[in-house]
């Protein structure tokens, strides 16, 4: 069971959003870079940024890969807190609550995720089905 915040844990969350059912049109309609900034809070002492990349592939099975933050643009950025990102995998967290309250920070180009927003349920999936722990 991989740790979060970890490579590990990346590893297994792309491996999800792959085999999702519908990951080869998901991946065709969200295809960029999600950029994934944990802040300091509870038990983690400092920020942990990840870049995952979202592509078409072969045979309509897409190319779901991560990397540390390389200070490019990505398609979206997703910012919170260790104890908001623990609520947001676990499915406990209130998302759009979230995002109007300030607890979620989303940049990036929203009209294109929003016009594509039932596209984009694969990856909220695929973050709930890895199955974590949690630092102690």
């Amino acid at each position: 069971m991989p740790v979060f915040p970890s490579g590990e844990w990346m590893d297994a969350f792309c491996a999800q959003l792959a085999s999702q059912p519908e990951a080869g049109r998901v991946a065709d309609a969200i295809a960029g870079t999600y950029r994934f900034v944990i802040q300091p809070a509870g038990r983690l002492d400092d920020q942990h940024v990840y870049q995952v990349t979202i592509a078409s592939g072969v045979n309509g099975s897409p190319h779901v890969t991560w990397s540390i933050d390389d200070g490019a643009a990505p398609t979206l950025e997703l910012t919170a807190d260790y104890e908001r990102w623990r609520q947001l995998i676990s499915g406990t967290l209130d998302v759009p609550l979230a995002i109007i309250l300030g607890r979620l920070r989303v940049r990036g180009d929203l009209g294109r995720i929003t016009s594509h927003a039932a596209d984009a349920r694969p990856l909220l999936d695929a973050l709930r089905a890895v199955d974590t722990r949690w630092l102690a």
